[in-house]
């Protein structure tokens, strides 16, 4: 795997001054847009999830046209990106995976044309979010949170918490519906949560950080606090990820040391992953040398292409941050 450190970029290869956020945004699509044709499906999944948070219209066909992809997680992903930025013109294709042969594909295609104002699948989630089928139950879990409380989902709160309680659950199914809970602003759950924090397993802290970071407050604070300081790595990053502009400098240096990350037992996975929580982290810490380091590795293609969409993700992040600070001066 390709190195990439500070130490490797040099002041000659970093442009020199602020970037703007016009240019940083110009950057960061024309990354996605081009990758989005790589062969690697886990790359096209994580692409479209990325293009689904990029506030420009521009990006709509290439995400409609993902809808005919032949790998159906990709499908999955391109169904729901289209939910989210309200694509009215994937309708037909839509209600076509509707009976796609995938289940997956069939849940995020009800949750996309909900999305679009149908209001026929009110119920659409209600026997798989009680089933043994933990990736179905979970994926149901999740688009219930994203679907939010609305006129035909009053309800949702009750069926995760349901779910959550149901005998003999599954964690990932329980850690799942935490989450949908939290994104539905239900604080009731933020004990649940802060049990999963300490867990003694990475996965269980990395989602319930996740959770934590829709309740907010003065204890979800505290805890990521104490998370930032955690012996696992990724928790470690991901939790700084969540403080965001206040990170202390300490943490901030610790984010910049993880890009140089190589796992002890040589496993190019875990290196990959850590350097990619460690890019994501600087989109949060939002420093003008973070988001130079950002705008510079997304167009280096010598340079891991999971961490070239790491980057464009973070650099999204930073972007909607500086557009919500924008709002709140406004007000």
């Amino acid at each position: 795997m390709v190195l990439f450190a500070l130490t490797t970029l040099g002041c000659s290869v970093l442009p020199t001054g602020r970037i703007s956020t016009e240019k940083l945004q110009q950057r960061t699509r024309r990354t996605l847009l081009t990758m989005l044709a790589e062969d690697d499906p886990l790359l096209r999944v994580h692409i479209l999830e990325s293009l689904a948070l990029l506030p420009d219209r521009n990006v709509m066909p290439a995400i409609r046209g993902s809808l005919n992809d032949p790998i159906p997680a990709v499908r999955f992903a391109a169904a729901v990106a289209v939910g989210d930025v309200r694509d009215f013109a994937s309708r037909d294709i839509l209600q076509r995976l509707v009976r796609d042969p995938n289940p997956s594909v069939q849940l995020a295609a009800g949750y996309a044309l909900e999305k679009l104002g149908d209001r026929h699948f009110a119920h659409w989630y209600d026997n798989i979010l009680f089933s043994r089928d933990t990736k179905l139950a979970g994926q149901a879990c999740m688009l219930i949170g994203k679907l939010g409380r609305t006129a035909v989902r009053k309800d949702s709160g009750a069926k995760l918490w349901r779910v959550l309680t149901q005998p003999d659950q599954s964690p990932a199914v329980q850690l799942q519906a935490a989450e949908a809970l939290a994104r539905l602003g239900d604080r009731k759950i933020l004990k649940r949560l802060l049990v999963f924090a300490s867990s003694l397993y990475a996965d269980d802290k990395l989602l319930a950080i996740v959770g934590l970071r829709h309740i907010g407050g003065r204890d979800v604070f505290a805890q990521m606090t104490v998370l930032a300081d955690d012996p696992q790595i990724e928790v470690k990053l991901s939790a700084i990820r969540a403080l965001g502009k206040l990170a202390e400098d300490k943490q901030v240096r610790f984010v910049r040391n993880s890009l140089k990350y190589r796992d002890p037992d040589g496993e190019s996975l875990t290196t990959r992953r850590v350097r990619s929580l460690a890019v994501l982290a600087l989109g949060s810490v939002g420093t003008d040398k973070a988001i130079r380091l950002l705008y510079n590795l997304m167009a280096d293609t010598a340079r891991n292409k999971y961490l070239r969409i790491a980057a464009a993700r973070a650099a999204i992040d930073y972007l909607k941050a500086v557009r919500t600070d924008e709002n709140n001066l406004l007000k």
